[in-house]
């Protein structure tokens, strides 16, 4: 009995323990389920914002188009609430079913993250100069070229607008700074070296610019220009998202203001008399033109050979994306399709983007990552023709009365008609290439602070030309037709690893990176050509066939880069950053003894805003200050250039004696030949106004290189005429300035500005054995870039007769200023005209939303250089025989000080007035959108429908060269043409 009340007495209180388990367990796992909406401070809904249940991973949700959520929450949760730039929020739930959250604008956006080499860290603990540009501001340019979009977007940043589909103007950051190496930036795209045009500008997350060497440093050789990083989009977590953005622009070439019929007519009269010394007297046009220009001149017919060669270009872009994910696997993919018509009558080209990325979580501690790159490029028919672009004048008729081409139509130049090359069959130039772009990444995190990321990256390019000129095109001018094909092919592949450790220790927080990283890069070519096909309609596609100067050709190229990095991270309190970081790097470029070197790069930052007495001055909400200090070297020359080569050359033996090739050395090696060293000094203030309403930083720096590679001219004794050597230096200094402004932020109304300006000198500060390098136009303690030559005075006028002969020169003649005074003109006279580079470099832009309506412009200037225009300098030809610009000639009727007289003789030193001062600005682009999801939501579902109208390129506020001339692009036939483009941008 006693036994049975003891088992009784257990099972009650094994009951009651389970009872209680139980009540337990249902209330922590018991779960409300509630709605709810997140807009922000104007009202708007958020799309795709993050709800998480506080201390779980997998509980959540994202937002839908009208900003509506619902989830299960625990009794007593608290929900995570996110959205990109806006202030994370946490928000209690308590016994609410429904609830209102407003998400309030990250205006510091100091806890943005931002790529730098090999990893990545929070703005607010930068250390260098660094500066970022997100996506949506390189997608908003209505154009197929990141280098457009970027113009004007980075102080210290020098962009030229683009001529043409595929044009490469290059890109300098902080100026130049090498003279015969190269001064082109490093591209990494996703975190392996690429180029820009691999890319698919939709596709751009973010691009960061490292301006400094201590930033830059970290890449060691191949930053020695700046590096530019560009992140591109990947799969989210969340729901399937579908975008679709596209674009179509029409294109117009800018004319040159040629002189027109009439005038071109007077002048050629003109011409004559002076010529035959008849000024003053009337002379019968008889004696001047032909029967029939005459015929011409009275029935008022010319022509403007600008419409005949040229028209407006057409371009359109559409862009396909689609991506999705959830906690273990998240992927994109995109497709794109360009198409340019350009302004030349025979251009055309084809893009076509693939680009599909894949991340998957495989282990809680292993991460894999991939994205394959596809780009197909076919473009035909371009072509320049320089100063064949003038043998057309208003007097030269190009199509006879039944519309056949005249293949002569200016019996004074023996040239065939450009337009000849318009005929079908006589011309073809086509390049077709196929690049691919791999990237492999894993990510492993064995410990809890220590992580170990590999990148493994392939990039393949294949390009095959083909030309073909006809016996009767402009290429071929009256001979045999001429035809050839060539391909070049190359690889870079490129393996880098990263071990990180990251820790925090009370106030203290340290990163530790240990890097590794080879690259191979292999070029192969080939060529083949002839003339005389027999058979014209095979093109290229039968080179065999050609009997006549059949050629080809070959070539090879192989290098290789080692290096090894580490770096340390330090921060304290938030407050004190400290920056340091080693890399050695081994180049197969260089002479052996001296293929590695080591580069350091430090910096130091004091975020003065986070000390104690600062918290009493409200109206300042960040302030950091930061120096850094870096050096990075330079191994940009031609692979081989430190080998000895043997070349071709043909040998004549005795009369009339058979040639015959043999070879012979062609180049004196160096073998001491190394690193150009740059090292650079920056300081720089970090500064937010009034809540970063206000926002900015400004930079000073100076850039110093030393053992500039160059290639030195040596004695022709020596069989050889020129030596690669470490030789002479350069200086680069400068300050840029970014300020960002919130001009007003209201529920309706949005509307902020900014502002990047640069300030750059360079100049040589020594060369070999001291000396200036006239030859090659370096002055030391000058730019390295310079015009050099004769300054203009004006043009002789006929009361300074007696004067100019002195000079051998006669009224009419461009006159040159006498630097010496020593009454004769020679070399000595020459002046340093200015640079070709701009000392200041500045843009302005702004944005305003209203509702749904959108407008923006960007304006870009450039100021303190000069260039040289030869339109308006070697190829004003006074004549008559040759089509000019509308310049004023002088005359003993009109003395200008402008142009040489017109004359039956090419004016000596005409170039002197093609230099010109190149300041202007320009607005850049002007867009003007409306978007019109909420009026769509209802029945599609969009979250995103706006249609825009863009204007590039508009027109120029102010220009100091000639009215008709693009001081970007001073030509008659590369211009930069001004375009209209419709556009729209779709998300579902």
């Amino acid at each position: 009995m006693k036994r049975h009340s003891q088992m009784l007495c257990l099972f009650r209180r094994l009951w009651i323990a389970c009872l209680m388990l139980c009540i337990t367990t249902f209330c922590v796992h018991a779960q409300n389920a509630i709605t709810g909406t997140v807009k922000d401070v104007a009202g708007e809904p958020i799309i795709g914002a993050n709800i998480l249940v506080k201390g779980t991973t997998n509980n959540g949700t994202i937002t839908d188009i009208d900003g509506n959520f619902s989830l299960g929450v625990p009794v007593g949760g608290v929900l995570e609430v996110s959205f990109i730039g806006y202030v994370k929020q946490e928000v209690s739930v308590g016994g609410n079913k429904h609830i209102n959250i407003v998400l309030i604008e990250d205006a510091t956006t100091l806890d943005d993250v931002v790529v730098i080499g090999y990893g990545t860290t929070k703005k607010s603990d930068l250390t260098a100069s660094v500066a970022s540009v997100k996506g949506d501001v390189i997608a908003a340019s209505a154009s197929t070229s990141i280098t457009d979009a970027l113009q004007g977007k980075v102080p210290g940043m020098d962009i030229q607008a683009s001529r043409y589909e595929g044009d490469d103007r290059g890109i300098r950051i902080r100026g130049s700074r090498s003279l015969n190496a190269s001064n082109t930036p490093l591209v990494i795209v996703d975190g392996v070296p690429a180029s820009l045009d691999v890319v698919n500008m939709n596709e751009v997350a973010s691009i960061e610019v490292l301006k400094d060497a201590s930033s830059a440093a970290i890449y060691g050789s191949r930053g020695a220009n700046g590096v530019i990083i560009i992140t591109t989009k990947r799969g989210k977590t969340g729901k399937t998202t579908v975008s679709y953005d596209a674009f179509y622009g029409i294109s117009k070439p800018h004319f040159m203001d040629m002189m027109q019929g009439e005038k071109f007519v007077q002048m050629r009269r003109d011409s004559y008399k002076i010529a035959n010394n008849l000024w003053g007297q009337e002379v019968s046009d008889e004696k001047i033109f032909s029967n029939e220009e005459l015929q011409m001149i009275h029935d008022g017919e010319y022509y403007d050979w600008q419409d005949l060669v040229f028209r407006d270009g057409v371009t359109q872009k559409h862009n396909l994306s689609v991506s999705s994910g959830n906690e273990k696997t998240k992927f994109s993919l995109s497709f794109a399709y360009e198409k340019d018509k350009g302004y030349n009558q025979n251009s055309e080209a084809k893009k076509f983007y693939f680009t599909s990325t894949v991340d998957h979580k495989l282990t809680s501690w292993l991460d894999l990552g991939a994205t394959m790159r596809l780009r197909k490029r076919n473009s035909s028919g371009f072509a320049t023709y320089g100063q064949a672009l003038f043998y057309g004048t208003p007097l030269s008729k190009p199509y006879d009365e039944n519309g056949d081409l005249i293949m002569y139509p200016n019996p004074q130049e023996s040239s065939v008609s450009i337009l000849a090359d318009y005929v079908d069959g006589q011309y073809a130039n086509d390049t077709e290439n196929t690049s691919m772009n791999m990237v492999f990444s894993a990510n492993v995190h064995p410990l809890r602070n220590l992580s170990l990321h590999s990148n493994f990256g392939y990039t393949y390019s294949d390009t095959k030309k083909g030309f073909f000129y006809g016996s009767e095109s402009f290429q071929a001018n009256g001979g045999l037709n001429r035809s050839g094909k060539s391909g070049q092919n190359s690889y870079t592949m490129t393996w880098n690893n990263t071990l990180t450790y990251d820790n925090t220790f009370n106030e203290h927080h340290i990163t530790l990176d240990a890097i590794t990283e080879i690259q191979n890069y292999q070029y192969d070519e080939m060529s083949a050509e002839g003339r005389n096909l027999d058979v014209e309609q095979l093109l290229y596609h039968n080179l065999g066939t050609n009997t006549e100067n059949q050629k080809i050709g070959s070539g090879y190229s192989n290098w290789a880069l080692a290096s090894f990095m580490g770096r340390v991270r330090y921060d304290y309190q938030g407050k004190y950053l400290a920056n340091i970081s080693v890399r050695s790097d081994g180049s197969s470029r260089l002479a052996k003894g001296n293929q590695w070197a080591t580069f350091f790069s430090g910096g130091l930052a004091w975020r003065i805003s986070e000390e104690p007495f600062m918290k009493d001055i409200s109206w300042i909400s960040n302030l950091k200050l930061r120096y850094a200090y870096g050096t990075v070297g330079n191994q940009a020359i031609d692979p081989y250039s430190t080998l000895a080569g043997l070349g071709s050359y043909g040998y004549q033996f005795g009369e009339g004696g058979k040639g015959i090739y043999a070879y012979r050395p062609d180049k004196l090696v160096n073998k001491k030949l190394g690193w150009e060293i740059t090292n650079t000094n920056n300081i720089g203030l970090d500064f937010g106004l009034f809540n970063n309403r206000i926002s900015g930083y400004i930079e000073f720096y100076d850039t110093r290189t030393k053992d500039l590679l160059m290639q030195r001219s040596i004695p022709l004794t020596t069989g050889f005429s020129r030596i690669w050597q470490n030789i002479g230096k350069t200086q680069n200094k400068g300050i840029e300035l970014s300020l960002n402004g919130i001009l007003v932020d209201t529920k309706d109304i949005q509307w902020d500005m900014n502002l990047n300006m640069s300030v750059n000198e360079n100049k040589i500060i020594s060369l070999t054995n001291d000396q200036d390098d006239i030859s090659n136009k370096w002055f030391i303690g000058k730019p390295i870039n310079v015009i050099y030559d004769y300054e203009k005075a004006g043009i002789w006028q006929t009361n300074e007769a007696e004067e100019a002969a002195k000079y051998g020169c006669k009224p009419g003649d461009v006159k040159i200023r006498d630097l010496k005074q020593d009454g004769q003109i020679t070399a000595d006279d020459k002046k340093i005209l200015g640079s070709t580079d701009p000392k200041y470099i500045v843009s302005l832009g702004s944005s305003f939303k209203w509702k749904n309506l959108d407008f923006s412009f960007n304006l870009s200037s450039r100021w303190d250089y000069v260039f040289y225009d030869d339109a308006y300098g070697w190829h004003v030809i006074l004549t008559g025989t040759r089509w000019v610009p509308d310049v004023n000639y002088w005359t003993p009727d009109n003395p200008s000080n402008d142009y040489p007289r017109a004359d039956a003789t090419w004016a000596d030193h005409r170039e002197l007035c093609g230099y010109m001062k190149g300041d202007y600005i320009k607005m850049q682009d002007m867009t003007l959108g409306y978007d019109f999801h909420s009026l769509l939501k209802r029945y599609i579902p969009v979250s995103k429908a706006r249609f825009y109208v863009q204007l590039r390129n508009a027109f120029y506020l102010y220009r100091a060269a000639k009215e008709d001339v693009i001081p970007e692009s001073p030509s008659i036939e590369l211009t930069v043409p001004k375009s209209i483009n419709f556009g729209v941008n779709l998300t579902f």
